[in-house]
């Protein structure tokens, strides 16, 4: 049977509560009968008159705040094991879910929660009879675990590459989050085959409701598809753990390292392992230890110190506690190096052989290879090469390392010593198509928290907004901001109990309470 989750009951609830406040004699004031009547609204409508109801309480603010965190009244009275629900999306197509809950789970505690994504997706949407055997992969872990998990349905209409697929599983964890007691810093996104690419694909474009991202033979190429330019950067702000086959036929783990080493490079925490598997489901077998592991050991921190983001669109443009609302280049940027992932980069070579001629020579070129960066840079033989870029050369050890640190298209300069004379020649790392592709302006941000100080550096940003919860900031003392070294602002925020409902609503996170925020025009350059 398939529950819908549509307004019918939400708004029988609503309804009641608002002839209940008739029953008192016009507007109630009870801050409890409030607050349940702002949990109990299930779209924007009732959600706003809810709002409105707070307001002109005059409940106080940091009450509300209060109030958020501690959360709505869950029912103990839920039943147990597997249901199957329906969520609308946004394309107006109910796509169903479904949701095991353990037998002891007890609306006192906060549970963990699994998300799992089915592979093949971008196929016609399959029966509800389809999905039930895969309960069989998670049921008896999560059982044991006390963990909830969630089968969402996907296809053609809503892969989980694509804005639709994206609305609709953050609808349906808002489902299970009004439902039951969830620890929302314990929330991750698995999946195997396209399940495992659609965990990553959240991770470049949505972490902010999640833990961490478990991709069980996926591919990161496939991770790049969908309605928005793909930033391997965005991975920093969330833990990976992922795998492959080493005789995958569809995404072979000698293939897919490639990425995995370029993700590393970055500084991404992605912990990678390679089964003696093809493309089969199996594969979750011999992972459930580390998933396990994984779930057990990492918990998000909702207000990082820390927060990258990167974005050629701000339907996308939020993580945590920082969001762009603006992309344009308004002469006031901070160079950030464009960061990508490149197929056989581990090709590109500096072509160059060298020899050591002795303590008063040192290394010298002893041969060019066509075609290759020494080559089109006019490097010689008999050269001595001096520095690349910014990095001295001493031997020829160093330059494979100095040029693996680089990206194709990047220009290079290589100062060399010629028949006594100093040349400084001019090249570029060997240009090649990288797997994410850029066609549209990219607005970068990073900003850094300590203590009341936030130190924004941003390219092609217009404005941005800084989300202020009292859980990492010190609410009585003023905050100070500077945006790429220029201060933005300075003063003490004022909760603001309607931006702090407004955002309660949406995000349906009592560990991301916000009670205020801080907008940021940022300064034009000279």
């Amino acid at each position: 049977m398939v529950h819908r989750i549509g307004k019918a009951g939400s708004v029988l609830a609503f309804v009641s509560l608002v002839l209940l406040a008739g029953a008192f004699g016009g507007r109630a004031t009870d801050p409890d009968f409030l607050m349940e009547a702002f949990y109990a609204a299930s779209d924007s409508d009732e959600q706003a008159v809810a709002i409105e109801e707070l307001l002109v309480s005059e409940l106080d603010p940091l009450d509300i705040a209060v109030r958020l965190r501690a959360g709505r009244t869950y029912s103990a009275d839920v039943e147990f094991g597997w249901a199957v629900h329906s969520n609308d999306g946004p394309d107006g197509v109910a796509r169903p879910f479904h949701v095991f809950v353990p037998e002891a789970y007890d609306s006192t505690h906060r549970y963990p929660v699994l998300v799992d994504l089915h592979g093949a997706v971008s196929q016609p949407a399959v029966p509800v009879e389809t999905l039930v055997p895969r309960r069989a992969l998670w049921e008896a872990t999560s059982a044991e675990e006390g963990w909830i998990v969630v089968m969402p349905h996907g296809d053609f209409g809503a892969t989980w590459w694509s804005e639709t697929g994206r609305a609709n599983l953050l609808g349906q964890l808002a489902f299970v989050k009004r439902r039951y007691k969830v620890d929302e810093n314990r929330v991750f996104l698995s999946g195997f085959s396209d399940g495992g690419t659609g965990a990553l694909w959240m991770g470049f474009h949505d972490p902010t409701a999640w833990a961490g991202f478990v991709d069980i033979y996926g591919h990161p190429t496939i991770a790049g598809y969908g309605p928005y330019q793909t930033y391997p950067r965005n991975l920093l702000n969330r833990p990976i753990c992922a795998s492959n086959g080493a005789y995958d036929e569809l995404y072979p783990a000698s293939e897919v390292e490639l990425y995995i080493d370029q993700f590393l490079d970055l500084g991404i925490d992605i912990d990678w392992t390679v089964h003696p598997t093809r493309h089969e489901i199996r594969a979750v077998e011999l992972e459930r230890p580390s998933i396990v592991a994984f779930v057990d050991e990492v918990e998000r921190d909702p207000h990082p110190a820390r927060v990258i983001w990167e974005t050629s669109d701000v339907a996308v443009g939020r993580c945590d506690w920082v969001r762009i609302d603006e992309i344009g280049d308004v002469g006031n940027n901070v160079d950030f190096r464009e960061e990508n992932v490149w197929p056989l980069k581990d090709e590109i070579r500096f072509g160059a052989a060298f020899s050591y001629l002795g303590p008063d020579r040192g290394f010298c070129i002893m041969g060019v290879e066509p075609w290759t960066i020494a080559h089109f840079a006019g490097v010689k033989a008999g050269d001595k090469i001096v520095r690349i870029d910014e990095y001295p050369v001493e031997s020829g050890y160093e330059v494979a390392e100095i040029i693996d640190g680089m990206n194709p298209g990047d220009p290079v300069e290589i100062e060399v010593v010629r028949d006594g004379e100093t040349l400084l020649l001019h090249g570029e790392i060997t240009p090649i198509e990288p797997i994410y592709p850029r066609t549209e302006p990219t607005g970068s941000i990073e900003a850094v928290a300590e203590g009341n100080r936030i130190d924004v550096t941003v390219r092609s940003i217009v404005r941005y907004t800084l989300f202020i919860s009292s859980d990492r900031f010190d609410l009585s003392r003023p905050i100070t901001v500077r945006t790429n070294g220029t201060e933005t602002f300075s003063g003490v925020v004022v909760p603001d109990a309607r931006f702090m409902l407004r955002q309660a609503a949406a995000d349906v996170d009592r560990s991301a309470v916000y009670e205020a925020r801080i907008e940021i025009a940022v300064p034009p350059g000279e």
